[in-house]
This record gives structure tokens, sequence and C-alpha cells, in this order.
């Protein structure tokens, strides 16, 4: 590891940075083509909703408790980067992350993903993320990277294995949940859910 790799923003680094601050522009205006609406309908100004489950504040605020599973993002995407790139500079394997997730962001917006989390997870009522809540996604992620960075591989294991762990005692949901609900969706983990 080089001298400039100890700090992912030093005094010449702010490039990558400045291109994440880009992407995610670029996600918002998509989001913003797509018909996605840029704070909750309902008219509540609150920053964070405790609410995970069939309620029309999920996904419509900053921040919700699917925040935490974006943070795991962060720390998953610090660890493929370092896979597939280790030898590129830690601040653009920042940029990437940020990247996959505004992808991942404009992606999961989309008709067809919405619809799937209809209909494969207990999220029945899931219409798609405010334009807000696509943002805070995003800045949970990058804080999720660095998170990761910071503790390094072992320790980014024991939080992601920590967080998942209280995401399915929280919510009955968490990262790895969610993927096999839209993957393979399963009938008795969805009755579990709805149970909630």
């Amino acid at each position: 590891m080089s001298k400039n790799d100890n700090n992912i923003v030093s005094k010449t680094g702010y490039l990558p940075i400045l291109a994440s601050a880009a992407v995610a522009g670029l996600m918002t205006l998509m989001l913003w083509m797509q018909g996605r609406i840029w704070w909750c309908n309902s008219g509540d100004l609150a920053i964070y909703v405790h609410e995970a489950w069939n309620s029309r504040h999920t996904s419509q605020h900053l921040l919700d408790p699917y925040t935490f599973t974006h943070i795991l993002h962060g720390v998953l995407f610090f660890w493929i980067t370092g896979l597939i790139f280790s030898r590129i500079n830690i601040k653009w394997r920042f940029f990437v992350a940020i990247v996959a997730e505004s992808v991942w962001e404009v992606f999961e917006n989309s008709n067809y993903v919405i619809a799937k989390y209809r209909s494969n997870t207990a999220s029945l009522d899931y219409f798609g993320d405010s334009i807000m809540n696509a943002a805070g996604d995003v800045l949970a992620c990058a804080a999720g990277f660095w998170i990761a960075y910071k503790l390094g591989w072992r320790l980014a294991i024991v939080f992601f294995i920590f967080v998942e762990a209280c995401l399915l005692l929280w919510i009955r949901d968490s990262l790895l949940l969610n993927i096999l609900m839209l993957i393979y969706p399963l009938d008795v983990v969805k009755a579990w859910q709805i149970a909630a």
C-alpha cells in the first residue's frame, strides 16, 4: 500500500470524491426523469422514520431501517473492489462503489424491480424510493465503505454479521434475506415477515 492509500481523502486526491458526487447527481437526474418524487407525499418532514413494513413513509424519507442494508452494500463493495481492483487506489475503489450503488438505485426504482419487490417480498405496498431516500442510500453505502476501510477485512466481517443479525431481529429483513427473496422467493419467509 502506498503512502497516498492511507487516507481516503488526501490533499491531492479529491478527483474521485468529486467524480462520486457527479455520479450521485446523475443518479438524481435519472430518478427524477423516471418520475420519482423528491420527498414523502404525506408531508412529514422527519429525516428518519422507523417503519419498515407497509408504510407510506418507508423509503420516502432520507433514512429508514433499510438504510442499514445500504451500509452493508458499502461493506460488500469494499470487499468486492478490493478483490477485483486490488491495484487501484482506495479513492478510486470508493468511486467504483458509488457508481455501483447509484446504478442499483436507478435499477431498484424501475417498474420491473418495484413489481418484483411487491410480488416476491413482504413489501406489498412498495412503490419505489423518493429521490432523497435514494440519496440517503448512497450516503449510507459511502459510510459502509468507510467503516469497512477503517475496520479492515476481519472486523468488517464481524460488523456485517452483527448488522445482519440486528436487522433480522428488528425488522425481520436484512440485506442477504432481501437478495434471496428477490431472486428465489420463499413463501415461509414471506409469511414470517408479514407476521411482524
